[in-house]
């Protein structure tokens, strides 16, 4: 599903009832689907007493329920050649190495051109996902690296259930401003919509839990290269987390702040390097690695340089 910036109604209900679920509850009081109600959920566009819950949870008589209901933009999956390279392909998967710039799926400011418009450029994927076909998983736009696609829906479903029950390794490495003090760092915080801008997240109390693993690989004058590793799956979690204990992510425009800009890079420094699993096709745990795109490898040639 894509959303616009726009907002189509708002919906403010008391609950009557309890033990509904709440995308079901909402699919009901807006007339759309369920699938549609979970991603508006998933969107940080509900709130059940003034938090923003899951869409799994089961709404208690009383509760005070606020839908907001974004503007739908009608996707576009025309085939169109588009640039990227195949690490892996088999009749159920490939793993693609995405380049900065290249958005995974149609969204709002991005109607074609996309990955999905490349993958059925040179792919015949079986999937009868309208908006995203094949795809598991997503990076933002900015970051390069390793996504795994599926090529027919019962791939989809299984490769899917292996994000959802978090047991694919999922490794970046990141450029961060600053000077660290530590090597090895847990960051357990969740994170939500912003309060105030739909197009970013924060760290917040009412988030979804969200983790990653910050772990210093090599230091530079006030920066430095990370290796993370996320155990789930929020949108911008890595740049969120990054922002929030001090040391964000180099060139990111949207949560960097001034000091860690101009480092000609013109994205964030941000590559999905490292993805494994135990394949639920042939029962064998699978790796798959992509090295630093060349605009990364000559940011880390200039901050090693760097007086």
């Amino acid at each position: 599903m894509r959303f616009t910036d726009e907002t189509a109604e708002v919906i403010e209900f008391t609950a009557d009832d309890a033990g509904v679920r709440l995308d079901v509850l909402l699919a009901a009081k807006s007339g759309r689907s369920r699938s549609f109600a979970a991603e508006v959920i998933e969107e940080g566009l509900v709130e059940v007493n003034g938090r923003i819950p899951a869409k799994s949870l089961k709404v208690k008589k009383g509760d005070v329920i606020r839908m907001e209901i974004p503007v739908e933009e009608a996707p576009s999956l025309e085939p169109q050649p588009v640039d990227f390279d195949v690490i892996f392909e088999d009749e159920n998967m490939i793993v693609v190495n995405k380049p900065a710039g290249v958005t995974v799926h149609p969204a709002p400011g991005s109607p074609d051109r996309t990955l999905v418009n490349g993958l059925l450029y040179r792919y015949r994927i079986e999937d009868h996902n309208d908006f995203r076909p094949g795809i598991v998983h997503r990076l933002d736009r900015d970051t390069s690296g390793l996504i795994l696609v599926a090529r027919n829906r019962d791939a989809r479903e299984k490769l899917s259930s292996l994000f959802l029950n978090r047991t694919v390794d999922k490794r970046y490495l990141a450029f961060c401003w600053g000077t660290p003090k530590f090597e090895t760092l847990i960051v357990d915080e969740p994170i939500g919509r912003h309060p105030a801008d739909r197009k970013r997240m924060a760290v917040r109390e009412d988030g979804r839990s969200a983790k990653s693993l910050f772990t210093v690989k090599e230091r530079y004058k006030n920066a430095f290269l990370a290796e993370v590793r996320i155990y789930t799956g929020r949108t911008h979690q890595i740049r969120v987390h990054a922002a929030h204990i001090g040391h964000p992510i180099l060139d990111d425009s949207l949560y960097g702040g001034k000091h860690n800009r101009g480092y000609k890079i013109e994205r964030q420094a941000l590559h999905s390097w490292k993805l494994t699993f135990k394949s639920p096709f042939v029962q064998k745990e699978m790796d798959f690695c992509a090295p630093l795109p060349h605009e990364m490898e000559l940011l880390r040639e200039r901050l090693l340089n760097a007086k």
